[in-house]
């Protein structure tokens, strides 16, 4: 018995599985409007577009990518006895992929990206189990100015796209790792604790500290260090630094996010900047600042990353400073959604071609192939409507131009190039009309 076959005279219905999305044509173009605007800042500040498969190997994903993401990707064997995950973010994929191509190129290296990431999270406000991320990595130095860079490119990013209050949420994690450090706390219980000051959970993560039997003298300065969150960042970083007067290398760190604000002041992100030294990330392998983007009335973030300057060492490169930022491309588009932010169309030329009689249908067929290589986008009436019906049927679909073909205007040598918007027409010969559509374009 064919089962398939039973099943679809059975009424069988497929649907699309629980936490993914179909995107409808007005989606696409929503989401590819955000990421023309990313692509616009690959060019602006030099980024090369890159790609990496969407499947990599689970012991580079599960490194350190923190215990959640580890227990909520989508892990298989595949056909040759490999263990291997789709990926859940993409910098881990871009480490090996720089390891793998790009080790003899110039530093330092700066690689963008776009791409669809997967993780098996309970489907929520703004959290799929398929999303897509922008990214952009700039390898090879561990300056201050670096730093920068990447904050200031997801604040013009926002801006960009019509963002007006947004903030960008900042912390660093090599204050916290050399605090904790200096108190005899391992990596792995530091992870365990930041895992918990992640979720904002900050008392457990006291308490988790308190039960690594740490000093009575680091759990004062622990819980005065995450009250200190706000705009005014240069002065809590000097109030962090009065906290951290015994710890030397904490103020190494210290002073390195006090240059790091410094420089971002330069780029004109003053006011943007919102410091909480109780605020962490799930990843395991950033060193350094971390960030996250913020808008006033939408819950989740809209984008974030950090500095990891030891995970290109870790996967078998050298010891490579990197620093990087991805936006959350679909949680943009539910943002600017909420908001009313527009989605700015370019001008675009759209032309419906449609004939007025049967005979003509092969001149039709002729003059849409012309126009498409124009470079015009054109589209032919294929139902045989008539022509009030076409005609209507390319307005609801908010085509541009009409080009009609009648015997009358055929005999004559010319068309009729009809202006949907301006509701104005013309009789022109095609190459006329090719003319004028180019000018509008």
């Amino acid at each position: 018995m064919n089962n398939c076959g039973e099943g679809w005279r059975l009424g069988r219905k497929f649907r699309r599985l629980r936490g993914l999305r179909d995107y409808l044509p007005e989606d696409v173009d929503k989401l590819n409007y955000v990421k023309s605007v990313v692509r616009q800042l690959f060019f602006l500040y030099g980024y090369m577009e890159v790609m990496t498969p969407t499947l990599e190997s689970f012991d580079l994903l599960a490194a350190k990518s923190g215990e959640e993401i580890r227990q909520r990707m989508y892990v298989f064997t595949d056909l040759g006895g490999r263990k291997v995950a789709l990926r859940p973010e993409m910098t881990a994929p871009i480490a090996r992929f720089y390891i793998n191509n790009m080790l003899g190129r110039p530093k330092p290296v700066r690689l963008g990206y776009i791409a669809n990431c997967f993780r098996y999270d309970e489907p929520q406000y703004g959290r799929y189990r398929e999303f897509w991320q922008g990214g952009f990595e700039l390898i090879g130095s561990k300056a201050p100015e670096a730093d920068a860079e990447i904050l200031e490119i997801a604040d013009a990013l926002m801006r960009r796209l019509g963002f007006k209050n947004h903030y960008l949420k900042l912390g660093h994690v090599g204050v916290m790792r050399a605090f904790l450090g200096a108190e005899g706390v391992d990596e792995l219980s530091q992870n365990k604790v930041f895992g918990l000051m992640d979720k904002g959970r900050v008392e457990d993560a006291l308490h988790a500290l308190e039960n690594l039997n740490v000093s009575s003298r680091c759990l004062e300065v622990a819980e005065a260090l995450f009250s200190l969150k706000g705009f005014d960042v240069i002065r809590l970083i000097g109030e962090a630094e009065k906290l951290l007067v015994d710890y030397d290398a904490a103020k190494v760190e210290l002073e390195n996010l006090r240059q790091v604000v410094e420089c971002c002041e330069a780029c004109g992100l003053k006011g943007r900047l919102f410091m909480d030294f109780s605020f962490a990330r799930g990843l395991e392998y950033y060193t350094g600042i971390i960030f996250e983007v913020f808008v006033p009335g939408i819950r989740i973030a809209l984008g974030g990353g950090g500095r990891y300057d030891k995970l290109i060492e870790l996967f078998g490169g050298e010891p490579t400073p990197a620093v990087g930022y991805a936006p959350g491309l679909d949680r943009i588009v539910l943002a600017m959604e909420e908001l009313k932010i527009p989605f700015k169309e370019r001008r675009v030329v759209r032309v419906y071609v449609v004939s007025a009689s049967e005979e003509l249908r092969l001149r039709c067929l002729e003059i849409a192939h012309k126009l498409r290589e124009q470079g015009i986008a054109a589209e032919l009436e294929v139902l045989r409507r008539s022509l009030r019906k076409a005609l209507s049927y390319a307005n609801s679909k908010g085509f541009s131009h009409a080009i009609i073909v009648g015997a009358e205007e055929a005999s004559r040598g010319k068309i009729v190039l009809k202006d949907l918007n301006a509701k104005v027409q013309y009789e022109v010969t095609l190459e006329e009309a090719i003319n004028m559509l180019k000018e509008k374009s």
